[in-house]
């Protein structure tokens, strides 16, 4: 019995999301990826007169003896799909309606598919993974073309086509007229676990503009920052990217290439729709955290609503599926949130994994994820900013997998790690350049120890240290030390890496000496300051500019508690 095998793949995401600037149009962008596998698939199985057979109805062992008409999806999340059928014809019809449908759907989305078949499950597969590399860097038409009687649409060249109702706009090309067109919700409704009972009877707003507008529409959904000053609006780009997730995917299919098709299938499904349930679980225990601190303060945007059952949140999800989380968060909320959704993707992960036994030889006991972390203000460009959280994450997973070389281990993986970075400048196109502008001081010192680890017992400093670090500071308080000095030693070491010395001698001098009553608070500022200088490998890097950046953006304590229950 013959296994015909159709897998479609989007690529270049982010690019796609992105691609506007405007965070409307990155978010009709991020539900449409998201209706992909969802609402659009089964619109297509539909279409075709096919069933989805469930995975749970399938025999545990031996061949899957499917119908003519029934089709299995062992993965079908974030714009990626494998669907499996005995039918070769309903593959074939399958394989030609899907790109159309797609290209309508999501005008300007570049993607892979391909078929293949064979007797065994696993060469089927095997083949169709190699079609699918070979797809990914060939150029991709899109429609409608622009020919030389087209009109175009000025700000992208393309095409130019009708703007959807009410958006005010003269024209648009079709991929800016799909996204403003979407109407799905469902990628913003997994970050809420809508089981909990603490949640109901509310209605939670994720933003979709940044703009300050005087209209009622404005209060529901633009971005609630503590002030309407748009000078004072400053977000985090956040991108997260499970590590060594690539390396252990082909150990999967090794391993699963030696089982009948049915445990083949049971294998992958299991390990894949775990891997979903366990991100988007850490994404919800995430947004609960945001839900408990945020939902005490008082803001304009609560103020304006006026309805105590109506929440407007200070974070916009973007991407969530696999092992990737990319969100736009207030910056103040921005380190403890993805704190919370680092700790609870470590542990539900732990958990998910734990259950697979078919593949507990070849898995680790868990998995971990990176986070590059850009602090810009809301009218910076954005495309740029994003460019640049990645290229962070990028240079944070290169640290991580330094340590993990050095583990003895068969399953090795890397810890946890965070490289963030607040832009007081221009942005640039390059990440080192970025740096040497906003980090890099005349006499090569370097003010910053990221990346940073969450778990005390990894070889680097640790993101906690850092907020003990700025629990020493407190200027309305004598026995603590003025957050302005490290600001002003910031900058001489920019200005005047000579004077700099001097200027911490002498503040040395005057709040560490045995009478001054912030004696104490130094001791433990030193203390701390000379245990995570250590920790890094170049004596030349100082967390100086984390500092000033916790104080800049006034950045919520990720272990910090709410003042009094949440009352969600």
């Amino acid at each position: 019995m013959s296994y015909n095998l159709y897998q479609f793949e989007a690529v270049f995401i982010q690019d796609y999301i992105l691609s506007g600037g405007k965070i409307k149009t990155m978010v009709g962008a991020s539900e449409i990826i998201e209706a992909i596998t969802n609402q659009l698939l089964d619109e297509a199985v539909e279409k075709l007169g096919l069933k989805i057979k469930k995975i749970d109805k399938l025999p545990e062992k031996g061949e899957l003896n499917l119908l003519d008409n029934e089709v299995v999806f062992p993965r079908r999340a974030g714009a990626v799909f494998m669907m499996i059928t005995h039918n070769e014809k309903a593959a074939q019809d399958f394989a030609k309606l899907w790109p159309i449908l797609v290209s309508n759907f999501a005008p300007g989305l570049r993607f892979s598919a391909a078929m293949d078949s064979d007797e065994n499950l696993a060469e089927a597969a095997k083949k169709v993974r190699r079609k699918l590399n070979d797809q990914k860097n060939q150029p991709q038409t899109f429609l409608p073309e622009s020919t030389p009687l087209t009109v175009r649409f000025q700000k992208t060249g393309l095409a130019q086509v009708e703007a959807p109702a009410g958006t005010k706009k003269d024209g648009a090309d079709w991929t800016m007229q799909a996204k403003l067109s979407h109407c799905f919700k469902s990628l913003a409704d997994k970050h809420i676990d809508k089981k909990d009972q603490s949640f109901k009877g509310k209605q939670f707003v994720f933003p979709q503009q940044f703009e300050h507008r005087h209209t009622k529409e404005y209060w529901r959904e633009s971005f609630p920052f503590k002030t309407t000053d748009p000078g004072n609006h400053s977000i985090a780009i956040i991108h997260t990217d499970g590590n060594g997730l690539g390396l252990y995917v082909q150990k999967i299919f090794a391993g699963l290439s030696k089982l009948t098709a049915a445990e083949y299938i049971h294998g992958y499904a299991e390990f894949s729709q775990g891997l979903d349930v366990a991100t988007q679980k850490a994404a919800q225990q995430a947004t609960h955290w945001l839900i408990q601190h945020y939902q005490q303060e008082e803001t304009p945007y609560k103020v304006e609503i006026k309805d105590e059952n109506v929440l407007p949140l200070p974070m916009r999800p973007l991407i969530l599926g696999g092992d990737d989380l990319t969100c736009i968060v207030r910056a103040d909320y921005a380190l403890g949130f993805i704190n919370a959704f680092t700790e609870a993707f470590e542990q539900q992960t732990t958990d998910f994994l734990k259950g697979l036994e078919a593949l507990k030889d070849v898995l680790p006991e868990r998995l971990t994820c990176t986070t590059g972390m850009i602090f810009i203000k809301s009218n910076q460009p954005f495309s740029l900013a994003y460019k640049l959280a990645e290229e962070l994450c990028s240079t944070a997973k290169k640290a991580g997998q330094k340590i993990s070389a050095q583990q003895n281990s068969d399953k090795p993986m890397p810890p946890s790690l965070i490289y963030f970075l607040h832009t007081t400048n221009t942005l640039f196109d390059e990440l080192d350049v970025q740096l040497d502008q906003e980090l890099k001081t005349s006499d090569d010192k370097c003010l910053s120890l990221c990346p940073y680890a969450f778990q005390a017992e990894q070889e680097r400093p640790v993101l906690n240290q850092l907020f003990e670090l700025k629990a020493c500071f407190d200027k309305d308080k004598d026995d603590q030390l003025n957050p302005s000095a490290v600001r002003n030693y910031a900058g001489h070491l920019h200005q005047d890496p000579h004077y700099a010395e001097t200027f911490w001698n002498r503040w040395q001098k005057l709040v560490g000496d045995d009478k001054a009553k912030t004696r104490q608070a130094w001791s433990s500022f030193e203390a701390l300051w000379s245990q995570m200088s250590d920790k890094n490998e170049d004596p030349n890097h100082l967390p100086v500019a984390d500092l000033v950046s916790l104080f800049a953006l006034d950045i919520k304590d990720p272990n910090s508690t709410p003042k009094t229950e949440a009352t969600i």
